[in-house]
């Protein structure tokens, strides 16, 4: 007899009920915290029935269901975790009742009435730490924009011909974070000897002490003709000096988190695979595999592309139906950023590489009267389908 346990998951706690697949409630829809002795009740309440064929059975809902899902695993409950878009194109209907009650029925009724498809989300695997470190990089690489944006304009409040002398990229450069993190004012720098300055720039990078001797004099130099919008004492003298220490723990912190990704992702078997694709760097592929997982998991291309929310929209006004409509951004919106970087390398790299097929694609789309970003979008597509094949067929990129 199968039986099922269907968890309607929430925030720190879930309704949960036990059924039979002949509609005979053995545990009544109620409410469990996420917490040990909560577990503990329900398991030992769960084995009384000495059941043989018993599956946990929930939605994917974000992190909430992490802990149930862990705990019924470490368990050696069979545990099937769904996607929430599967539920709601099963239960789409005009009557709009929603009760946490209600949801557990519903879920033990997909069990048994519909035949779902469903991965293995467990945190353990290759791909889902990958995917934990690919998130939090994305998350530090954004944050830093925000941090060299705030950086930026203190300068221009504090010093601001610091810029003329830490051109473009210098200016997060350790070298110049740690300068400006110890001298964050021109009047500062002015009321110092130049070999504290020399010393500051020496020790970080220690180039050729002539040229720090020779760039400390320039900066002395240009400070005593400096005039600031504020003085050595305002506020944002020190929100600067804060700023570039915040800046040198940040672009640290990502650094050891890009090393720790790359060296995750090259424990898959198809790291190589799309490494070898022009274009796609080792960042680039960590970051494809964190998101996808193991890319031969779907049976065709159109699910990849699907799942990507590259897929077109469809159309139909009473006989008119447009099939190529925009794309339906219902995927992961993190792959299709990855994918447009990767159109956009390979478009900039085409000259080098004119047999590309996705660079003549690009063009292709061009000729065609396409706009820019509708042709990076196609090429994304394109390049979708190419990987998928690669992975499948244990190939690697070749320019025919």
């Amino acid at each position: 007899m199968k039986a099922v346990l269907s968890v309607d998951v929430a925030k720190g706690k879930s309704m949960v009920m036990l059924s039979t697949e002949y509609g005979e409630i053995l545990i009544e829809p109620k409410e469990i915290k996420h917490n040990l002795k909560d577990f503990d009740e329900l398991k030992n309440q769960i084995n009384s029935f000495k059941l043989e064929d018993l599956t946990i059975f929930m939605e994917s809902t974000g992190i909430y269901h992490l802990p149930v899902e862990r705990y019924f695993k470490e368990n050696d409950f069979n545990t099937l975790v769904i996607n929430s878009l599967t539920t709601k194109n099963n239960y789409d209907t005009l009557r709009k009742t929603k009760t946490d009650t209600k949801d557990c029925m519903r879920l033990a009724k997909l069990f048994f009435v519909n035949e779902v498809e469903y991965h293995d989300l467990s945190k353990k695997d290759l791909y889902a730490n990958l995917k934990a470190l690919t998130r939090q990089y994305f998350y530090l690489t954004q944050l830093n924009v925000s941090c060299k944006n705030r950086y930026k304009r203190l300068i221009n409040i504090c010093f601001l011909e610091l810029e003329e002398i830490f051109k473009g990229s210098r200016i997060y450069e350790e070298t110049a974070l740690n300068f400006i993190k110890t001298f964050p004012h021109a009047y500062i720098v002015k009321e110092k000897r130049i070999d504290a300055l020399y010393n500051n720039l020496y020790k970080t990078n220690s180039r050729h002490d002539y040229y720090y001797k020779r760039l400390a004099n320039k900066i002395k130099e240009i400070s005593l003709n400096s005039y600031l919008g504020v003085d050595k004492d305002h506020s944002d003298v020190k929100n600067l000096s804060d700023m570039a220490s915040i800046l040198q723990e940040n672009i640290k912190t990502i650094n050891e988190l890009k090393d720790k990704m790359i060296e995750t992702a090259k424990e898959s078997p198809y790291f190589d695979i799309i490494n070898s694709f022009y274009g796609i760097g080792e960042v680039l592929t960590t970051e494809l595999l964190g998101e996808l997982g193991d890319i031969t998991r779907f049976d065709n291309h159109k699910q990849l592309i699907a799942f990507c929310g590259l897929d077109p929209t469809i159309i139909q006004s009473g006989k008119s139906i447009n099939v190529h409509g925009t794309i339906s951004k219902r995927g992961n919106k993190y792959v299709r950023w990855i994918l447009f970087n990767i159109s956009q390398m390979v478009v900039k790299l085409g000259h080098q590489c004119p047999e590309h097929p996705v660079y003549n694609y690009y063009l292709t789309k061009k000729a065609e009267g396409k706009h820019y970003y509708e042709s990076l979008t196609a090429c994304s597509t394109k390049i979708l389908r190419m990987l998928y094949t690669m992975c499948k067929n244990n190939t690697t990129f070749k320019i025919n």
